[in-house]
């Protein structure tokens, strides 16, 4: 019997059923994903935007977070909140991604700036006070201040002990206030 190689094939099994394709079997995470994500994208944007104080920079590595959740979701235990988890995984990338533009610019050497370029509206620009602090400062602050998290909570985040993160906001807190 002559094969038609036009018509489309069904990929069989050994006993000889058809096969699932991927697009067909549901995911079963997907819909804790979702919920996941509804509930925690504002709370880890917010905490990129403080660690890189750039708003296309905080977009990136909160959906890179996301992104490595999303491989994750067959090991993931939906049970338990994941958004220490993700912010985790946000300071990590980061922190690399920061590695990484520094030893870039040391291979490169000083970059020339014309002085008080910005001078004239840096005073409007809140950025250009969260400039002044650290990333730890605005980390501390973000998540104590902004998403209301304890002192311990935030320290397990950063990586820090508890009483780094009270150091930090209140550092942060100080020159907030002295640049006003």
């Amino acid at each position: 019997m002559p094969v038609d190689l036009t018509a489309p094939r069904l990929a069989t099994s050994t006993d000889g059923l058809p096969l699932r394709t991927a697009e067909s079997v549901p995911d079963p995470h997907a819909g804790a994903f979702e919920a996941s994500y509804a509930a925690a994208w504002l709370p880890v944007f917010r905490f990129a935007l403080a660690w890189t104080n750039d708003w296309t920079a905080a977009e990136d590595l909160a959906q890179e977070a996301f992104l490595r959740l999303w491989d994750r979701r067959a090991e993931v235990d939906w049970s338990t909140p994941v958004l220490p988890w993700l912010l985790v995984t946000t300071r990590r990338t980061a922190t690399d991604r920061f590695r990484r533009l520094k030893r870039a610019l040391s291979a490169r050497g000083p970059v020339a700036v014309s002085p008080g370029s910005d001078a004239r509206i840096e005073w409007l620009d809140l950025r250009a006070s969260f400039r002044a602090l650290s990333a730890l400062e605005r980390s501390a602050l973000v998540l104590t201040a902004l998403e209301d998290l304890d002192a311990t909570e935030a320290g397990a985040i950063l990586g820090v002990e508890a009483n780094a993160v009270r150091s930090a906001a209140s550092r942060g807190r100080r020159k907030l206030k002295e640049r006003r």
